[in-house]
């Protein structure tokens, strides 16, 4: 090999090297950069729902001339506050049974608010068990397979018609798994996967390419 070619050589190994760490750099920056905007949407999303809504001779931003970051947040928060102390205690219990009670009588609220009221006391209850076990099923049919969760057992009206043993799994879809699929299936058709939620999100959010390395082997609860 010449010195001209030696010289190519060294070249373009430096353009792979060069091409190499600035690909690293926008797989590693990329997460933080949509946290970080993400957060930023939401906290501008607020702020200008918040503050629309407040009086300007009670609103900071008035008197200062420039607008705080995050103050539509911290009042929420503070007005969160207040609503949970009003409801730990008789009065404030009373008046806010008083007002789900006026809601219930408007046609058109009433089945939207209690919809919404169920849904998020029995997460706010489950807390935790929201997501129970990662498992892998058969589906959508017989020889290919797809990671589900566990929810809770099957109750309600479709465990009066189902025999006994069936479990609700919730099938995301990739790569956005704030969708998906609700199954009822037969217990001992889940498998169990060695995973914890976080784990199987992952791994369902980037399409496969992203697994635990406690899970390379590939066990499976029995």
């Amino acid at each position: 090999m010449n010195i001209k070619d030696g010289i190519k050589g060294a070249k373009f190994n430096l353009v792979r090297w060069l091409r190499n760490r600035i690909f690293t750099g926008i797989i590693i920056a990329l997460p933080l950069i949509a946290t970080i905007a993400g957060i930023s949407w939401i906290v501008q999303l607020i702020d200008n729902n918040v503050l629309k809504i407040l009086p300007r001779t009670i609103n900071p931003n008035t008197y200062l001339g420039f607008n705080i970051p995050g103050l539509g947040l911290i009042i929420s928060l503070f007005l969160f506050f207040i609503l949970g102390l009003l409801a730990s205690n008789f009065i404030g219990k009373s008046a806010i049974k008083a007002g789900e009670y006026l809601l219930t009588k408007v046609p058109v609220v009433s089945p939207v608010y209690n919809s919404l009221k169920q849904i998020i006391n029995t997460v706010a209850k489950q807390k935790e068990r929201a997501f129970r076990d990662v498992c892998l099923i058969e589906y959508p049919r017989k020889g290919l397979y797809a990671i589900g969760f566990i929810t809770a057992d099957l109750s309600g009206a479709p465990a009066e018609i189902l025999p006994d043993g069936y479990v609700c799994v919730f099938v995301p879809t990739t790569p956005n798994p704030t969708s998906g699929f609700l199954l009822f299936i037969k217990e001992k058709d889940a498998k169990i996967l060695d995973m914890t939620p976080e784990e199987g999100a992952k791994m369902i959010i980037s399409g496969g390419m992203v697994s635990s390395s406690d899970n390379s082997d590939k066990n499976i609860k029995k």
